[in-house]
């Protein structure tokens, strides 16, 4: 038998044995080991200093759901969230060196249609920064989530911001952002998923300045509010993913 992880699950905060939450979804070719950066610090600094550690074999996440809320997101939103990740995934891929051609240094304005179930998506965005942010944000996301559908997101204390990413040569940025609040602390200001193609960021608005800073892609907040069916363009009037002013991260 596997190692048993016991903790406090993400979501729903019942303890127990918790199950490996991919992150994203495993079937969006997120099955095989993954590398990290142990000081990211030192890559920007001074790239001798850069080092990598290889994490899960099983791909990138963690031990942070219970076998129902895993279960439960995987059945009502991931399969909303997985053909467009993967869709998206391999339009960059095919287009990798004719988007670096127009990029200015590491970003580009790109517009993407659509045809997705934008509210079903948003709740496998926010499934999996509940994960990333290890349970930090339940309180607020816990009805939201365990009720497929509900629209009771909490616009005035968070926004979720999607952007471009493409490396699809490491996943590196995961987890809580810090930063300093208006009296000058350290505080958690949101959690962050950057994995090709596209990154998610969580912001509190709690008046922090790095708070201030997290603008550089789609508020994709509103989609809480979106129709609970899939959705596509075909007249001008309907809906359409529009990532104009995203950030596109370029691999080396």
């Amino acid at each position: 038998m596997g190692k048993t992880h016991s903790g406090i699950c993400c979501v729903c905060g019942k303890s127990g044995n918790l199950t490996f939450e991919h992150i994203p979804p495993k079937k969006t070719n997120n099955n095989k080991q993954t590398k990290k950066i142990i000081n990211p610090i030192a890559f920007f600094e001074d790239k001798t200093e850069f080092e990598f550690k290889l994490g899960n074999q099983k791909g990138m996440g963690d031990y942070t759901l219970c076998s129902r809320c895993n279960n439960y997101f995987g059945g009502h939103y991931a399969t909303e969230f997985i053909p467009f990740y993967n869709e998206l995934a391999y339009f960059f891929k095919k287009n990798y060196y004719e988007i670096i051609r127009r990029s200015n240094a590491g970003y580009l304005d790109i517009k993407i249609q659509a045809n997705i179930n934008f509210f079903r998506f948003q709740k496998q965005v926010v499934s999996m920064l509940m994960s990333t942010s290890k349970g930090e944000y339940k309180d607020y996301f816990k009805d939201y989530l365990l009720d497929e559908q509900s629209t009771n997101f909490p616009t005035e204390k968070f926004k979720i911001i999607m952007n471009g990413y493409l490396d699809f040569t490491m996943f590196n940025m995961n987890g809580k952002i810090i930063g300093a609040n208006l009296s000058g602390n350290s505080e958690i200001v949101g959690s962050e998923i950057q994995a090709f193609p596209l990154g998610f960021t969580l912001v509190q608005l709690n008046g922090s300045e790095k708070e201030k800073n997290i603008n550089s892609g789609l508020d994709i907040t509103k989609w809480f509010n979106a129709k609970d069916c899939q959705q596509k363009k075909s007249s001008p009037c309907e809906p359409i993913l529009n990532l104009n002013h995203s950030r596109i991260i370029l691999a080396e």
